[in-house]
């Protein structure tokens, strides 16, 4: 009995340590955001070259993304989660004790890597083992952890920055995620069962990824989705150049500014939580993006008549992250049981479209002529085409 006990309380805490870690790899890519101007004076390079760091990153999540769920499928989702846990530990402290830009590039690559495992094998770990109602909830916990690494993220490593230098954000993620592994190594079950995983034979895979791409409901909220997570990548690297180098804010003001964007993708994660009982997952998504649209034309509109006022940008961006808030767990469930093929091989097609589609707004914005319309521009231009999408989705629903 005892021992029936604690394994139950073992499962209670295995989603709480899974977004504690999740909390930790998407930490990777924003704590160390306002020490960009210093690492880019520290290597004698400009600030532009080193957001490449964040496309490196972006890059290495997204380069294994099929690999990772076949493996997932079938070796299980411990196995894959731990062994990509180990090379992001290795890479995060690599990226500590990098004497080049080069090798940071590198080991941010790597560090992305690891972080894809932890998606893929974490969230098909919970559309695995709970119902559409607990997994919702679960993943509302884990899109907050998410959207918490980006606003509490920078702030602490402006006050890191108030000590040290920004080897030590690196480190301190690098403590963090021992932690948080160690106790997911005791709590994580697995979710597949022997007589249920998935052959790697090529044939199989081929079939298994054309019946997924073949899938317009999936592929078309995958897409979505994907779109304005790109909108809130575009942000993550373009902000530090808006606010840090063109308006000429230190690095704390920085982080603080990153409290009400990210704190409304909180308010509306929570909101949305409390309304799955009573409204159906399409409406909720739908009322969701309506808002997330709106903001983004506001971005547009306020960043071209006031380029130089910091409001010009969080309050369209604080309006965006709350719809998207409001939708991501919704239309995140709804984007995985719309296929009946293994889930960690569709996580692994969901999660390619969204870290692609960020990489790639990314990769433009780090590329860029350094204005501060041209990021409001395809901020806005993701988020409505991310809008339309679901607009074509929802009557395809309906029909």
């Amino acid at each position: 009995m005892s021992h029936q006990k604690n394994k139950q309380l073992l499962f209670r805490l295995f989603p709480v340590f899974l977004i504690i870690y999740e909390f930790c790899t998407n930490m990777s890519n924003d704590m160390y955001l306002p020490a960009l101007p210093m690492i880019a004076a520290d290597f004698s390079i400009p600030i532009h070259l080193v957001q490449l760091t964040i496309t490196a990153w972006l890059a290495g999540d997204t380069a294994v993304q099929l690999i990772v769920g076949p493996l997932s499928d079938r070796f299980g989702r411990r196995p894959i989660l731990f062994g990509g846990g180990v090379i992001f530990l290795l890479a995060t402290l690599g990226c500590a004790l990098a004497p080049s830009l080069g090798l940071l590039i590198v080991f941010r690559f790597l560090q992305g890597i690891g972080v894809c495992t932890m998606m893929v094998s974490g969230y098909a770990s919970i559309h695995d083992l709970y119902n559409d109602r607990e997994a919702i909830h679960i993943l509302v916990w884990m899109g907050t952890a998410a959207v918490l690494a980006p606003a509490i993220g920078p702030v602490l490593g402006g006050v890191l920055l108030l000590v040290t230098d920004w080897r030590m954000t690196f480190l301190s993620l690098f403590a963090l995620g021992v932690i948080s592994l160690t106790a997911l190594w005791f709590c994580m079950p697995e979710s597949t069962s022997l007589q249920s995983r998935q052959s790697l034979k090529i044939k199989t895979l081929v079939s298994s990824y054309r019946k997924i791409i073949g899938n317009l409901p999936f592929m078309i909220s995958a897409s979505s989705f994907g779109l304005l997570y790109g909108g809130i990548m575009g942000w993550i690297t373009t902000s530090p150049f808006i606010l840090i180098s063109t308006l000429q804010m230190t690095p704390a003001q920085f982080g603080y500014l990153q409290f009400p964007i990210f704190g409304a993708y909180i308010i509306g994660a929570q909101l949305v939580k409390q309304l799955t009982d009573k409204r159906n997952l399409n409406s909720l998504i739908q009322s969701g993006l309506i808002v997330s649209f709106l903001s983004g034309v506001a971005l547009i509109i306020f960043s071209f008549l006031a380029p130089n006022n910091y409001l010009s940008y969080v309050i369209p961006m604080t309006g965006y992250t709350f719809g998207f808030g409001f939708a991501a767990a919704p239309l995140n469930r709804i984007t995985l049981t719309a296929t009946s093929e293994q889930k960690g091989t569709a996580m692994a097609v969901f999660y390619l479209i969204m870290i692609g589609a960020g990489t790639l707004i990314s990769l433009i914005l780090s590329i860029s002529k350094e204005t501060t319309f041209f990021p409001s521009l395809v901020i806005a231009a993701a988020v409505s085409l991310g809008f339309v999408l679901n607009v074509i989705r929802h009557r395809q629903v309906k029909a």
